[in-house]
């Protein structure tokens, strides 16, 4: 794993090879094997729903083994966040392992610690985390995909930040923080997603 680089605009913690290129293709194999279903979103109900204009998505379900070996890495990686952020967090979610298929994106959005979202765990979500686990490219080919970026925005200084898809890298933010994923364009995106709080 690479040292840490900070973004002071956005305060990103960003951490490239948080797993290895083969942990990814390994990951990527079982993924594509295992069931789906639409993700959902919160903000409307207590228990989320499932809108296409807002996001369009897959959550997969990988092996309870593959859940465990994600979670515990992420576990063990949690003083480092605590450090960068100058928080106490008591631990994450379960990952959700989540892949863009063409055409699909979800619109600009706060994960919690806003009030906004209705969701238990709302008050509770502090970090936010994404890990991609295979390579944007603005040229198609097999194993990358095209778009899907991901986007911090601040409507109040309308600063906007793009972060490109890595293979392994982590992005780590405030969970109040506006993001957003851009349409995918050619390919699969596939991606790790948890909250610390």
């Amino acid at each position: 794993m690479t040292k840490p680089t900070p973004d002071a605009s956005f305060n990103l913690h960003v951490v490239d090879a948080f797993f290895t290129v083969e942990v990814c293709r390994q990951l990527i194999t079982e993924l594509r094997r295992a069931s789906s279903r639409p993700a959902l979103t919160y903000g409307k109900g207590e228990f989320g729903s499932t809108d296409g204009q807002v996001r369009r998505t897959l959550q997969l379900v990988p092996s309870a083994n593959t859940i465990q070996l994600v979670a515990r890495r992420l576990s063990e990686y949690r003083q480092c966040l605590e450090q960068h952020f100058g928080v106490r967090l008591e631990g994450n979610e379960e990952p959700q392992f989540l892949c863009y298929r063409l055409g699909d994106f979800f619109v600009a959005h706060q994960d919690g610690n806003t009030g906004l979202v209705q969701l238990k765990s709302d008050a509770w979500r502090r970090i936010s985390v994404t890990i991609f686990l295979n390579q944007e490219s603005a040229t198609p080919g097999a194993e990358t995909y095209s778009g899907g970026s991901l986007v911090f925005s601040d409507w109040r200084t309308d600063a906007r930040l793009t972060v490109a898809g890595e293979a392994g890298k982590l992005v780590a933010f405030p969970s109040e923080t506006t993001h957003e994923v851009e349409p995918v364009t050619h390919g699969e995106r596939y991606s790790i997603v948890t909250w610390y709080g």
